[in-house]
């Protein structure tokens, strides 16, 4: 591991891929079955192409709970989701701990709170500032209880990393907090009105499809990662398939019009995927249920083998 102050060089350390067979936070359970999906069409084969060590340390996997309907999930339903993240972040921490690059594949967006938590936690051990996040995604995932349109834990996670009140999230969070001018939210075109606020007023940045048009996909990466790896170059990067334009990725949970290319999210994740102090990646929102073709997870597969290289 680096020195405090040092910006870090991860190349040829081991890739520990853990599963997230999670798909309690959103609106249907199809995205538990992403981790197969993308092993199934060639995650370890993609993987090592890198040339490093390739280790799959299975899945953690989330109890099948009903949810109740209306806003509010449900109790049963909130704990579970936080008895799984706590596993899941002490998972990932060990991945950490040991020196090796974590891959989280997955699975729903509420995963982000243990994934993102452990990465803060991990680095305040090692005396570092917390890293920055890059957010490749439709949404902004920052609603509260209070904002949120759906209930939908996936939409809530990275509002309680950044310190904000989610209940289900609460213990997660602890010690893992992230810096919010230190996100940037890479491709976000669905953000609902209370959770733009929450972002502003945060100081998280957006750079939109427009802008990412407008920049260049290269040109989007470099700042996203110049923001969010602030004076010590460290970021993790976050990458929902539902970035994609429905039409190239239709298996993801919430379909948004006006996403990326894949040519666009290609340079994206390549250079995301180049950048020096890069501390942890995942891959989510995978699901097979509609993606009867599989092109979504190959999609997802490639995306990996491109933060991983």
């Amino acid at each position: 591991m680096s020195e405090v102050g040092e910006t870090p060089r991860w190349r040829g350390r081991t890739i520990e891929v853990i599963g997230a067979r999670l798909g309690l936070g959103g609106r249907c359970l199809g995205t538990r079955g992403g981790p197969a999906a993308m092993r199934m069409s060639g995650l370890a084969a993609a993987l090592g192409r890198s040339g490093r060590l390739v280790r799959d340390l299975g899945d953690i996997v989330a109890r099948d709970v009903a949810r109740v309907p209306g806003r509010d999930p449900g109790a049963e339903l909130s704990a579970e989701v936080e008895r799984y993240s706590l596993e899941l972040r002490a998972a990932m921490e060990a991945v950490l701990a040991r020196g090796a690059l974590p891959c989280i594949v997955g699975g729903d967006h509420s995963l982000g709170a243990a994934t993102q938590a452990a990465v803060g936690r991990f680095a305040r051990r090692q005396g570092w500032a917390p890293p920055g996040i890059i957010w490749i995604d439709a949404h902004a995932d920052s609603n509260t209880m209070e904002t949120t349109p759906s209930g939908n834990l996936h939409g809530m996670m990275l509002a309680a990393v950044h310190g904000l009140e989610v209940p289900t999230f609460r213990r997660v969070v602890e010690g893992g907090l992230r810096d919010p001018r230190r996100t940037v939210f890479l491709g976000a075109r669905d953000i609902d009105a209370g959770e733009r606020e929450i972002v502003g007023r945060l100081g998280c940045t957006v750079i939109g499809p427009e802008e990412i048009a407008r920049l260049g996909p290269a040109k989007a990466a470099r700042e996203a990662i110049r923001i969010a790896g602030g004076a010590d170059g460290r970021c993790s990067v976050s990458f929902d398939l539902d970035s994609l334009d429905p039409s190239i990725a239709p298996g993801v949970d919430c379909h948004v019009p006006g996403g990326l290319d894949w040519a666009s999210a290609e340079t994206i994740l390549r250079i995301c995927g180049e950048a020096p102090g890069l501390v942890a990646v995942e891959v989510v929102e995978v699901n097979p249920s509609a993606d009867p073709d599989g092109r979504t997870a190959r999609l997802a597969v490639e995306a990996a083998a491109l933060l991983c290289p």
